[in-house]
């Protein structure tokens, strides 16, 4: 397979910020899925394009393989981290039992600093999804679950679930941009989403730990619904590359 480019890029970047910049235009091109599944990355090529140094682009692209969105192949550069069938079921199954987790634990550790970051992302979440804008309500709801995550109280299961969910940010991003062969609209499982975000915020307040574990359970099954929808028909058409080289 030939090596990836990256086509969209800002045109101007504040100085001293190489190894961010490098970071987040690769970041954005893999979750967007402008760098499909089992792309290569060509250091060579990327540092041409960002006009920053070759140990700025390999420093990005190691902190994206600690994120799981990037494969580093021992002396064949990296390449952008696969889907498999087995690894979709296996996420789904991990990312219930950590929404239900750091929801319930949320619900009875939470401090009251911790409710305006969580109504903050809530919001921005509606927000992007009024603007129909797919990429932010990704960000947003990410940056949401980890704003329940730092009220769990728990910094090992928080960091393990960070990592969950951005490795499910490309999964996502084809449940948002998809609609043929679901069973429910577009419109309809993103409403969903928004009420059970808000039912989730008020369980979290009223400390209502079993609730929220309720809720935790339901969000995970929301997604997995979706995504099932969504890979019976879109995955049949795109390359499937394995996570494993």
């Amino acid at each position: 397979m030939a090596p990836a480019q990256v086509t969209e890029m800002p045109t101007r970047r504040a100085k001293g910020t190489g190894r961010q910049y490098a970071y987040d235009v690769i970041r954005r091109s893999i979750v967007t899925l402008e760098l499909p599944p089992g792309s290569m990355l060509d250091e060579i090529t990327l540092v041409r394009q960002f006009g920053v140094s070759r140990t700025l682009v390999r420093e990005a692209v190691i902190s994206l393989s600690a994120e799981g969105l990037v494969q580093l192949l021992p002396n064949r550069g990296a390449r952008v981290t696969g889907f498999e069938i087995d690894h979709v079921r296996a996420w789904h199954e991990a990312i219930e039992l950590l929404h239900r987790a750091v929801t319930r634990w949320a619900a009875v550790r939470h401090r009251p600093e911790h409710m305006g970051p969580i109504r903050h992302e809530r919001l921005a979440f509606e927000a992007a999804a009024k603007a129909k804008d797919a990429n932010e309500m990704m960000e947003a709801n990410r940056r949401l679950h980890l704003a329940i995550a730092d009220a769990c109280g728990n910094i090992l299961v928080t960091g393990q679930y960070e990592r969950l969910l951005t490795m499910g940010l490309r999964l996502s991003r084809l449940i948002l941009s998809y609609e043929a062969n679901a069973d429910v609209s577009l419109e309809t499982h993103i409403g969903r989403i928004i009420d059970q975000h808000r039912e989730m915020e008020a369980a979290i307040e009223a400390r209502d730990a079993d609730r929220a574990d309720g809720l935790g359970s339901a969000h995970a099954q929301l997604s997995l619904d979706r995504s099932v929808a969504t890979l019976r028909g879109s995955l049949a058409g795109m390359v499937v590359m394995p996570i494993v080289a």
